[in-house]
């Protein structure tokens, strides 16, 4: 059973839906360059350590955001809505956010240490499929018929790009699981953060999960890794360029988009991901694109436009947000 849980509507929610959409594929850029940065941070440093300093580094840029929009709020007149006391239910929903966000990095980092990149990005690519049944099941969300073909047709498309590179051998079992219970805890993370939005200013949403992965990881530290901080100056320049471009740059626009785009269109344009980096790949590294990979580009550019053009893609102004109960 679900019922309508209104959430007060903050100004940014009158966001356009092209800003939100262009904030949403700008994001892709530097969340498609994130497995190759975070790799050649693991030349120095465990994916543990990786994912800590990138929790605390982020959470002081989103601190301080949120320190600029407290200042900004006093010298305002009007009483935002985040100004208002938090309910129990709005505070639970803040540390599931933070819970699932921070568990969803910790597990892709861990996943790319144990298997390939193109297994990882391949089954991660599978959270619009849980992102889907979760706002059904969760939110009560309905998606129209244009929407599911759009998405389907995407979702073919990304796995036919990872299904030449991806492997599948025994000893990545442990790897691929992992990678698979990544992208279902970040399809959580997506629902809660399009669901907490109504409320919460993407820079206040940030800092819950970048403060939970600095605290989650820390522990795990002390267990499992050697080597806290890198060596040279080249291994800090990866770790904080890492986390101001794709954590601070690339989460915070994609937190920004869900002003006004439903978690499950921004997880269907995620399936991007793998065609920017191919691209990229070919760009800078010459690597070798065939005939089927610039087919698999179309079908899924096709396939998120489709999905962008129906009426599930953008939360209408008087849309409620709906929870379980």
């Amino acid at each position: 059973m679900t019922a309508k849980l209104e959430l007060p509507q903050q100004p940014l929610s009158t966001t356009p839906a092209w800003i939100a959409t262009a904030s949403l594929f700008a994001s892709l850029i530097p969340l498609s360059l994130a497995p190759i940065l975070v790799k050649l941070c693991e030349q120095e440093i465990g994916s543990n350590a990786v994912a800590f300093h990138r929790g605390w580094i982020a959470t002081i840029v989103f601190g301080l955001l949120s320190g600029l929009e407290a200042l900004d709020r006093q010298k305002s007149d009007n009483q935002p809505v985040e100004q208002k006391p938090f309910t129990r239910r709005e505070l639970g929903l803040l540390v599931a956010l933070g819970t699932f966000g921070a568990t969803s990095l910790l597990l892709w980092s861990l996943s790319l240490t144990q298997t390939n990149v193109a297994n990882v990005t391949l089954l991660c690519g599978l959270k619009p499929v849980f992102v889907g049944l979760g706002g059904w099941l969760l939110l009560g969300r309905r998606y129209n018929s244009r929407f599911i073909i759009g998405m389907v047709m995407a979702l073919g498309g990304a796995i036919a790009i990872g299904l030449d590179d991806a492997q599948f051998a025994t000893d990545q079992v442990q790897g691929n699981a992992i990678a698979l219970l990544s992208g279902i805890c970040f399809a959580a993370y997506l629902i809660l953060l399009e669901l907490l939005r109504a409320r919460f200013t993407t820079a206040t949403l940030m800092l819950w999960r970048c403060a939970f992965t600095t605290m989650f990881a820390l522990p795990i530290l002390a267990l499992s890794e050697e080597r806290l901080f890198p060596h040279s100056w080249m291994g800090w320049f990866f770790v904080i360029f890492q986390a101001l471009f794709c954590q601070v740059v690339g989460q915070g626009l994609l937190a920004y988009s869900l002003s006004r785009l439903s978690s499950g269109f921004v997880a269907v344009t995620l399936l991007f991901e793998p065609v920017l980096a191919s691209i990229l790949a070919w760009v800078i590294f010459s690597e070798r694109l065939g005939f089927v990979d610039w087919v698999a580009f179309a079908v899924v550019l096709v396939g998120i436009y489709i999905a962008q053009s129906s009426q599930s893609a953008v939360k209408t102004m008087s849309e409620g947000v709906q929870a379980a109960t």
